[in-house]
């Protein structure tokens, strides 16, 4: 039986990524060809001019001194600079669901993510250059493929437990009930007992008289006689 790839990275880190690309509304392997073209997923690399830049996306020294904490240079891991990425990019004008690794890549190397795609930095990297090895089938793609795994899948949720319906008694309620009252007058006169007993379950005959009498005496009011003809 075979098994999806799961790339290179910190199961956590990995789970990080996708989860990014999928709020910033993007592809998570151009999102991920992306981030190896700015720091090969080394989120506490040195680089750009005079190797005042870090992190995944390069930051510069006053957007570190904004996004990140400076107590942890050095020691981000992928997952924990993530919202970092985030924040800057939607910051900057970057529209999650509207505009695509273009404009996402715009915003990083310009500023803002309505720049001219083809203008370039001091390395002579451009938006408009870099795009064909972002988008599938290029170099930085198949290479972020290669670090990222195949597409995390959806673990199917857990339903709530729900409380278990009361299981129904078995017993039954009249033999319950004279089961205690035997229990109550134990060593009692037995006579006693019988009567109780038998007016907790009076014979038939009996119940048919109780209804008549209680019918034959209860008063009739004047407008049930004249209804019924009853005297």
């Amino acid at each position: 039986m075979s098994t999806g790839r799961i790339g290179t990275l910190k199961p956590e880190d990995r789970a990080a990524v996708f989860q990014s690309a999928q709020r910033l509304g993007l592809n998570p392997y151009e999102f991920g060809a992306l981030i190896h073209q700015e720091s090969g997923f080394r989120p506490n690399v040195y680089g750009g001019a005079g190797g005042n830049y870090y992190g995944l996306i390069q930051f510069g020294g006053p957007e570190r001194a904004k996004y990140l904490d400076k107590n942890k240079l050095g020691n981000y891991t992928i997952a924990e600079q993530l919202p970092a990425v985030e924040k800057f990019l939607t910051d900057r004008g970057y529209k999650p669901g509207q505009m695509g690794i273009d404009r996402a890549y715009a915003t990083i190397l310009g500023g803002n993510p309505n720049v001219n795609l083809n203008a370039k930095d001091s390395f002579g990297t451009s938006v408009a250059s870099s795009l064909p090895k972002f988008k599938q089938g290029g170099s930085l793609y198949k290479a972020a493929q290669a670090t990222l795994g195949d597409p995390l899948t959806q673990q199917p949720s857990t339903p709530a437990p729900t409380a278990a319906a009361p299981a129904k008694s078995s017993i039954d309620p009249q033999a319950l009930l004279g089961m205690f009252m035997g229990q109550m007058l134990a060593g009692g006169n037995q006579n006693m007992n019988q009567k109780l007993l038998s007016l907790m379950s009076p014979p038939q005959s009996q119940m048919n008289k109780n209804l008549f009498d209680a019918e034959y005496y209860t008063p009739v009011s004047r407008f049930l006689t004249e209804l019924t003809g009853r005297q």
